[in-house]
């Protein structure tokens, strides 16, 4: 059967059939449909903003109870603050439990602590820890004069309480983030069912209380599911989804008004309907048309698309455009073209991140051990001599353990930016001949260890005096994204070639274990294998850790 022949009863009968069950399909089986896909997307909706607010919540208490650790130990007010700045923790104050009686404040940009807590305010936080201890508590929104609307993180340790002000500006971004329709948005209610965060304003200044209404008191039971109720605020019927965030008793909803669904449906009937209408008394010229229109196009992509399968890539180029292909057809090649490019793209991303470290741009451990492999065999064929160095920064658990992975991350980042300039300017100054030029090749092999290779080396001076560069001008001093300042030092290791091993897996191993005689020797050191032992080498400035 001919396409011309298929496509005039496919599109005679695509026009018709529909038709025939919009009118005997009523509106209603349209509208409810419409309800439970809303329902279903509201609940999805809702259950990843109490995920983001869980975590949320998780990261609040534990950061606390460490500014509570660093305030023990009399840690840097510095670092303290710093933390605190980090959660939008306006301020901490640290009072006797019994008196109130502020014995110590910390603070970024946000006022002092007052000298007493109000003895209204102590009871109530009393209530709120109840016979708790060394736990942190967040209470419900409560609005203060020096803060506005905070929740207060609470923890008692002996007849010390320590009372932090976490502003709510946090939890209401989240909430305001989730906007769709006209009139869709979300809600998060405390566990006393006062409101985060919420389209009305008022209401949000004020923390209003609809703890009486039946569905919030269902979301306080912490049941989560679908509900449809009548909304104060909008004067109409509304579906919500909702859900309770774990272990804080905090409640989300996601709401948009009914109006809004059978709007949808109505415009969607009436549309579907001119649409099909105007395809029924078209339908046979179209087949027609199409039958023409669309066979060598279809031809020429199915050919290109299969040229594309086989690795030919730039295959699109030689599909043909006319004035009279719709516009489907234009769009159908641009995809084929972007589709090609991504392909590319694809191909190069699974290259780049196959062979480069994601977070420090330089080569991985397999990406080095071939191009040191490779060096190896030149310097076999060649007669000359290289070396690997193994470096491993001092006390870099301790700054993810401290700072965050994120400063971990910005540390490795900074140094690999330090060792990449460092090798280049030895690469330049070091080009002795075309022939014969000392080549450098850095790398991050995991975690915190880097690793150099050197090739056509002079002697055993020229490995030392590069160790010692490293210490003078890699490590040192380094600037996070927090505005940090670290001293960073390092411990090296170095395995000569030929002299102590003739292959790569051999002198990563020999130069590991100088590393760990480095380390083990005071760190901030420089160890070069040797037969049955390594030679400790300090730098000229020793590097204290972090």
């Amino acid at each position: 059967m001919h396409l011309r022949t298929i496509m005039t009863i496919v599109f005679c009968i695509s026009a018709t059939a529909p038709m025939l069950l919009f009118w005997l399909w009523p509106h209603s089986w349209f509208l409810d449909n419409k309800k439970d896909e809303v329902k279903e997307y509201h609940h999805v909706l809702s259950n990843s903003l109490a995920a983001e607010l869980s975590q949320y919540h998780r990261q609040l208490t534990s950061n606390f109870e460490a500014v509570i650790g660093h305030i023990r130990h009399k840690d840097s007010r510095h670092v303290t603050e710093a933390i605190l700045d980090g959660f939008d923790i306006r301020h901490l104050c640290v009072a006797e439990y019994e008196t109130g009686k502020v014995l110590d404040s910390y603070q970024t940009n946000a006022p002092a602590c007052p000298a007493q807590i109000p003895e209204e305010r102590l009871t109530w936080m009393k209530s709120q820890l109840g016979d708790q201890r060394e736990t942190v508590v967040v209470t419900p929104v409560t609005n203060t004069e020096l803060n506005g609307n905070v929740i207060f993180s609470l923890y008692r340790k002996a007849n010390r309480l320590f009372v932090g002000a976490v502003s709510t500006d946090y939890v209401i971004s989240i909430g305001k983030r989730i906007r769709f329709g006209e009139l869709g948005h979300a809600a998060i209610f405390d566990q006393a069912g006062k409101v985060f965060s919420h389209p009305n304003p008022q209401w949000e200044k004020n923390s209003k209380d609809l703890s009486k209404m039946p569905v919030h008191q269902r979301m306080m039971r912490n049941e989560t599911g679908i509900e449809v109720f009548h909304s104060m605020v909008f004067g109409q019927e509304m579906v919500a989804g909702y859900t309770h965030v774990p272990n804080t008793g905090w409640i989300v909803m996601v709401s948009q008004p009914v109006l809004e669904l059978e709007s949808e449906v109505a415009a969607f009937k009436y549309t579907t309907f001119t649409i099909m209408a105007m395809g029924m008394g078209l339908a046979v010229l179209l087949a027609y048309l199409a039958s023409k229109l669309f066979t060598v196009p279809l031809q020429q992509m199915i050919e290109a698309m299969k040229r594309i399968g086989n690795g030919e890539l730039r295959a699109y180029e030689q599909i043909k455009q006319s004035l009279l292909q719709p516009t489907e057809f234009e769009d159908a090649k641009e995809a084929i073209k972007i589709m090609a490019m991504r392909l590319q793209e694809n191909i190069d991303t699974i290259s780049r991140h196959a062979y480069l470290d994601g977070i420090t741009g330089l080569p991985n451990r397999e990406c080095f051990k071939v191009l040191a492999q490779e060096q190896i065999e030149s310097l076999h064929l060649s007669g000359a001599r290289g070396a690997i160095l193994f470096l491993d920064l001092d006390g870099f658990k301790q700054v993810n353990d401290v700072y965050g992975h994120r400063s971990g991350d910005d540390l490795l980042k900074g140094f690999a930016d330090k060792i990449h300039l460092y090798c280049g300017n030895e690469m330049k100054r070091r080009a002795y001949g075309a022939d014969n030029a000392v080549s450098i090749l850095p790398a991050r092999l995991g975690g915190d260890e880097f690793v150099v290779f050197l090739g056509n080396i002079r002697d055993v001076e020229m490995v030392v005096e590069f160790a010692e560069g490293l210490f003078k001008k890699v490590f040192g001093k380094f600037k996070l994204h927090n505005g940090i300042n670290l001293q960073v030092s390092g411990s090296v290791g170095g395995a000569l070639f030929p002299h102590h091993g003739s292959d790569f897996d051999e002198l990563l191993r020999l130069a590991d274990i100088a590393m760990y005689k480095a380390k083990n020797s005071g760190k901030g050191r420089f160890c070069l294998h040797q037969e049955g032992d390594e030679l400790t080498i300090k730098p000229p400035q020793t590097v204290e850790g972090v």
